[in-house]
């Protein structure tokens, strides 16, 4: 599974399903598809240095639904850069099992 370097800010809204896209380098001899799993991890970064992973700091997982190759070269690290997208998370979709219940009527029941 591929990690990416995130902040507090990046990982909350992924997990709250405000953020669902990235564009990302990759690394040189990977490669990804939709359906892989990557990890947003929290890193910390000084100027002119990588990004280093905290240890057992806040993560987030994610699904790909579709990865993009943006024909363009990450200034910095001069590798390939990519569009990644998911399907947002923390939004609750309703389960067939709910879905399918008769809906509650608010009129009161006639006695027998």
């Amino acid at each position: 599974m591929n990690s990416y370097p995130a902040d507090e800010r990046r990982i909350s809204e992924v997990e709250r399903g405000l953020a669902c896209r990235a564009v990302v380098p990759m690394p040189p001899g990977e490669s990804l598809v939709a359906g892989d799993a990557i990890l947003f991890a929290l890193a910390q970064s000084a100027p002119g240095q990588d990004p280093e992973y905290v240890k057992g700091g806040d993560c987030v997982r994610v699904v790909l639904t579709d990865v993009t190759d943006l024909d363009e070269s990450d200034p910095v690290t001069g590798r390939a850069l990519f569009q990644l997208s998911w399907d947002p998370l923390g939004q609750v979709a309703p389960t067939v099992a709910a879905s399918r219940r008769p809906a509650k009527s608010s009129r009161p029941r006639a006695k027998v």
